[in-house]
């Protein structure tokens, strides 16, 4: 029985025809690609062509590896490349672009072979990978062509099975040319035409779409090099700066400066205490928010690190989980004193974001309490935590920040900042002219900069956010139009 690597399809020596076969089919698919890049990007504002021309090259690829892969690997390709462009149609911005990209990395290493296990070690491996797949493919087509070769019984069969065919067919083209002047006159066109000079910005595009779509077509070639294990390296374990001598001294340290933090948080911001001469409750507030939030991912950190020197030890185990505690009411503390700030100086999209960060900075501390008092592996935390930041991260790309903090401020007893308002995108708009009661270009007056509402010249790109934008200020014109009837 003979075994073949995995970049090398047995099919390949099997059947040089299907070889070859197959080879053509890839060239046409990526010349169909490239094309369809060339129509959704080319002089067109991305918008919805840009997942159109994605979920094809996802396709093309799915539909070359049908045949190798799974029912389960299927389903997830087919899933995965829809939810990783789902942001894009969505919203065309650098965040949507990014979970496209990572989605999109691991949508190929599965359509590659590569098990579930394995796919975060694909995808930090693919951006290598694939150049050096398309750097050895260009070199083994080049060799291809060089050593071509044709035997003389082969060049005879050729000549013979082409020279009537070709002969007589041009003979009738000259005599229908004579007998046909539209012919005649098409003919002579086609002569003197002269091509127009190449665009060397459109063939650097094509070059950059090719080099984005090959990796798709050849994926399984891949297969080999994204899943290669680096040998285990035997290490001897060192003592360092965090042991359990350093470990006890830190909880306790630790656990004493944030009791005076919690306390005084206490008193000021839940008990309604007297602040010192100068200082206002909403300086008090504002000053906390970051610092804070920034202690307690260090908090988290430290306490990833400490784990291992908590087994066997109870004392130590429970200075930890009262250290997290406490840094999680330091969380809380920072998205009390966030809220007061912004119920006194209004939302702005930097605040909106501190908002949803505290949030997951408290389910990670929560997280990570649970996998110390579990004594679970660090890896579980971190998967987990990984997740968390994964999914919201999803889930922002989908939400119109601008247009949420302009609902907050319009509709809040809080300082007006229309200058903040107005150099924000085209999502402020229909709460602008919902709650201000005047047009966006009134609201903002002539020395703002003046939100405009882009209108898309066709299909590719359309976008759903912006559609959403379009089709609220029309129903509130409607039903200004209808009212003033």
């Amino acid at each position: 029985m003979t075994y073949y690597p995995v970049d090398t399809p047995p099919t390949v020596h099997a059947c040089p025809e299907a070889s070859r076969r197959r080879a053509s089919v890839k060239a046409v698919l990526l010349i169909l690609l490239i094309a369809l890049g060339d129509l959704a990007v080319w002089n067109v504002t991305p918008g919805l062509s840009l997942a159109v021309f994605a979920f094809a090259a996802v396709f093309a690829g799915l539909s070359l590896g049908w045949a190798r892969l799974t029912v389960r690997s299927r389903v997830g390709v087919a899933a995965g490349g829809v939810l990783a462009l789902l942001p894009l149609v969505e919203l065309v911005q650098p965040l949507s672009l990014l979970i496209a990209w990572v989605g999109l990395c691991a949508v190929c290493v599965v359509l590659a072979g590569v098990t579930r296990h394995d796919i975060m070690r694909g995808v930090m491996r693919l951006w290598w990978v694939a150049p050096a797949q398309i750097g050895r493919d260009l070199v083994g087509g080049a060799q291809r062509l060089g050593t071509i070769t044709m035997a003389e019984r082969d060049l005879q069969s050729t000549l013979l099975g082409w020279a009537v065919p070709v002969a007589l067919s041009i003979l009738f083209a000259l005599l229908l040319v004579g007998a046909n002047p539209v012919l005649d006159h098409s003919l002579t066109r086609l002569f003197t035409w002269s091509p127009p000079s190449p665009d060397i910005a459109r063939m650097i595009l094509w070059s950059l779409l090719a080099v984005l779509i090959w990796p798709w077509l050849v994926a399984v070639r891949m297969q080999a090099r994204l899943i290669r294990h680096r040998p285990v390296r035997v290490t001897v374990k060192r003592p360092g700066l965090i042991n359990a001598a350093s470990v006890a001294r830190s909880l306790v340290a630790f656990n004493a400066l944030f009791a005076v933090q919690t306390g005084m948080d206490v008193l000021f911001l839940y008990g309604a205490a007297a602040l010192p001469e100068g200082i206002s409750p909403a300086t008090y507030a504002h000053r906390g928010a970051y610092p804070l939030l920034v202690t307690a991912l260090l908090a988290g950190a430290f306490a990833v690190l400490a784990r291992p020197h908590l087994a066997g030890r109870p004392v130590l185990r429970w200075l930890m989980m009262l250290w997290l505690a406490q840094t999680l009411a330091l969380v809380f503390a920072s998205l009390w004193r966030l809220d007061l700030y912004v119920g006194a100086y209004g939302l702005t999209p930097l605040r909106l974001m501190a908002f949803v960060w505290m949030g997951i900075v408290a389910i990670g501390l929560g997280i990570t309490a649970q996998q110390i008092w579990e004594d679970r592996p660090a890896l579980w935390m971190l998967v987990r935590s990984a997740l968390l930041g994964a999914v919201t991260l999803y889930a922002c790309a989908f939400v119109n920040f601008d247009g949420a903090v302009a609902r907050y401020n319009l509709t809040r007893d809080v300082p007006e900042d229309r200058r903040l308002l107005c150099k924000m995108s085209e999502g402020v708009m229909p709460a602008i002219e919902r709650f201000s009661g005047q047009s966006t270009a009134d609201y903002c007056e002539v020395y703002y900069r003046v939100p405009t509402l882009f209108r898309p010249m066709d299909w590719r790109e359309w976008g759903f956010r912006n559609w959403r934008v379009r089709r609220s200020l029309a129903a509130m014109m409607q039903s200004t139009d209808t009212a003033q009837r």
